[in-house]
């Protein structure tokens, strides 16, 4: 574990219990973040239309507006794809599959450890100089595609992982399309699905900035909430695969489609 993942970024909690803030903030300290303190749902939105935020960890039980309804509105109004790490006191029952619907990158459960907590914050933060040093991390125009797991599964099978990516890079202007054309007739199940289908596939080949959108795609479509935001985000899944397309196709010598 780092003491210093988070060294010069800015992280904002919601947590309306005052000892809970205490300690959460007490833990961002230690590994070098500034925190800022949100009592509910409502004015952590407040506090992130005025300030700029590395990561917000988001309780999911709290007053005037709960940590559901607070990351939906900031993945879905204010379009941002701003790492959220829910805190949770829930066991496995489905709350970490309702946590990963409305569009949190991931969860840890209280009470944690500082080790916990900076585990979880590694598996979802961007640090610059993680990437820098992975090698199965390509980044371009502000695009990372992260591999690693394809080379996990594969053992490091150079030829299999090329197969991977070509079928990929084939397959995804179709769900693309397909997202499209639900979306243009207003097919709220079939675009559903069509995300989902995306988000599974993302899974796997990991494009962050196409993951976020196709995960609050997925969610409004599910819920018929939001409808008014998904031009835009289809929009972004769209020209973000163009680069995650060239970056992939230049690196393992590939033919884009």
């Amino acid at each position: 574990m780092s003491d210093n993942i988070l060294l010069n970024k800015s992280v904002l909690v919601a947590e309306d219990n005052a000892i809970n803030q205490m300690v959460v903030k007490h833990t961002l300290l230690k590994l070098g973040a500034t925190a800022d303190i949100a009592g509910d749902g409502a004015e952590a939105i407040e506090k992130f239309k005025k300030n700029k935020y590395d990561l917000i960890l988001m309780d999911i039980q709290m007053p005037l507006m709960d940590g559901y309804d607070a990351t939906m509105y900031i993945r879905n109004q204010l379009q941002s794809s701003v790492p959220i790490i829910a805190m949770t006191a829930f066991g496995l029952n489905g709350e970490d599959e309702k946590c990963y619907e409305c569009g949190m990158n991931n969860f840890v459960a209280k009470p944690f450890t500082i080790e916990n907590l900076s585990n979880v914050i590694q598996k979802v933060l961007s640090v610059p100089s993680e990437i820098s040093s992975n090698p199965h991390i390509l980044v371009s125009e502000n695009i990372s595609v992260d591999l690693t797991m394809l080379y996990d599964i594969s053992g490091e099978d150079e030829a299999y992982i090329t197969i991977m990516v070509q079928t990929f890079l084939e397959n995804m202007p179709v769900t693309l399309k397909k997202i499209e054309q639900c979306l243009a007739d207003e097919n709220w199940e079939g675009l559903y699905q069509a995300a989902h289908y995306a988000k599974s596939t993302l899974s796997v080949i990991k494009v962050s900035e196409m993951f976020d959108a196709v995960l609050a795609i997925e969610t409004s479509a599910k819920n018929k909430i939001n409808l008014d935001s998904l031009p835009a985000l289809v929009q972004k899944i769209t020209s973000s695969f163009l680069i995650a397309e060239a970056v992939l196709a230049k690196k393992f010598v590939l033919t884009c489609s």
